[in-house]
Formats: structure tokens, C-alpha cells, sequence
């Protein structure tokens, strides 16, 4: 029997283990809760500016928006 853990892949598995370490590093799950909130507020409020800080700091992600074509 072998001692290193067997690696799933199971994305539902994935995001239990993503919730768990959520909630140890904030204490509580209201806690964790409201950060990820607090995340998704500023995520929000990117997204609503004209220009994306991710953007300006160069890892705006290819395709999260549609191209627009320049006004002839």
C-alpha cells in the first residue's frame, strides 16, 4: 500500500478541498463567505471601469470580452 495520496481529478472533489481551505484560512465559513464576496465585489467594479486594472498591468485575459472593431 503506498503512503502518497491518490491524485482525483473529480472537479466537485476540487472545489470541496478549494471550500475547505476557504474556510480554515478565514476561521469561520461567514468568514469565508465574506471574502469571497469582498473578491467579487472588486472583480465587479473592474469590470464595470472603461479600462480593466488587469488591463493596465498587462494579464487582462484574452477573450473576456468581446474585441471590438474599430469605427470606420
Amino acid at each position: 500500500m503506498s503512503a502518497e495520496p491518490i491524485e482525483d481529478s473529480d472537479e466537485a472533489n476540487e472545489i470541496e478541498w478549494e471550500i475547505n481551505d476557504l474556510v480554515a484560512e478565514h476561521g469561520s465559513e461567514r468568514a469565508a463567505l465574506r471574502a469571497v464576496l469582498h473578491d467579487f465585489n472588486v472583480l465587479l467594479a473592474d469590470a464595470d471601469r472603461s479600462v480593466s486594472r488587469g488591463f493596465l498591468r498587462g494579464v487582462f485575459s484574452q477573450g473576456a470580452r468581446p474585441v471590438r472593431e474599430p469605427k470606420a
